[in-house]
């Protein structure tokens, strides 16, 4: 009977995920926001641009946390790599619901704050700001990857999130990548350097995610849907 119940559900559930399966595939071939069109879109990059950064400066810092942890005495490399683990499961939790409630950008505005700090704090250079800012950095990092999904299905319509989706995150993904090389060529210079870049980074990407303004994605989106003779909507209206 259990056997026969699952092949039931099995059955039940498959023309659904066929269904959907069919739907994603189709939607992505209808989108107008093609790769070309989501690159010539200003408020894409004002909100992807923060988003790599977030991710650069967390990785390239993780990289390097063993020398930085090792040139203060006081700090214990498993100690503090381990209330790393705990800070970024509550930077996870924490804003995730504030994405979730108030908008994908204040979220992301945020954590760039908290970009900030962390790069302020560990630029001062002692064992406690170095220890707190290493703490932040855990917070925002938790946070960081989740996003690219979030603003992708946020910002732009349920037809488009595939093929917005699939710009968004290679495109933060090759910012992200620069951070190992960024914080390896700045920490030579002094293991205070590298979060005084942090902290430049973060001024820059608050700057832009301050100017993504999500009325004018669907401003942008009518421009397209009325050049490939879609019907225009409010689909898009009141996103946050």
């Amino acid at each position: 009977m259990r056997n026969g119940s699952l092949k039931a559900s099995s059955y039940h559930f498959a023309p659904t995920y066929n269904a959907m399966l069919a739907a994603g595939i189709e939607n992505k071939k209808t989108s107008v926001w093609k790769t070309g069109n989501a690159l010539k879109s200003a408020q894409f990059w004002l909100v992807t641009i923060p988003m790599g950064t977030l991710l650069m400066c967390a990785v390239g810092m993780m990289t390097q946390t063993a020398r930085i942890i090792g040139s203060y005495p006081g700090l214990d490399f498993g100690t503090v790599m381990g209330m790393v683990m705990i800070f970024a499961l509550i930077g996870s939790y924490v804003l995730g619901p504030i994405d979730g409630k108030f908008g994908t950008k204040t979220a992301i505005t945020i954590s760039v704050v908290v970009m900030l700090l962390t790069g302020v704090l560990g630029g001062i250079g002692n064992q406690t700001t170095t220890m707190i800012s290493i703490i932040l950095l855990a917070v925002f990092m938790g946070a960081g990857s989740n996003f690219t999904v979030s603003a992708a299905a946020q910002y732009w319509r349920r037809e488009d999130f595939p093929s917005v989706f699939a710009v968004v995150n290679p495109i933060a993904n090759i910012i992200q990548s620069l951070g190992p090389m960024m914080v390896a060529m700045t920490i030579g210079i002094s293991v205070t350097v590298p979060f005084w870049a942090v902290a430049v980074i973060a001024v820059i990407a608050l700057i832009l995610i301050l100017c993504f303004k999500p009325a004018k994605v669907k401003a942008t989106d009518d421009k397209y849907r009325a050049a490939a003779g879609k019907p225009l909507d409010d689909a898009l209206v009141g996103r946050k």
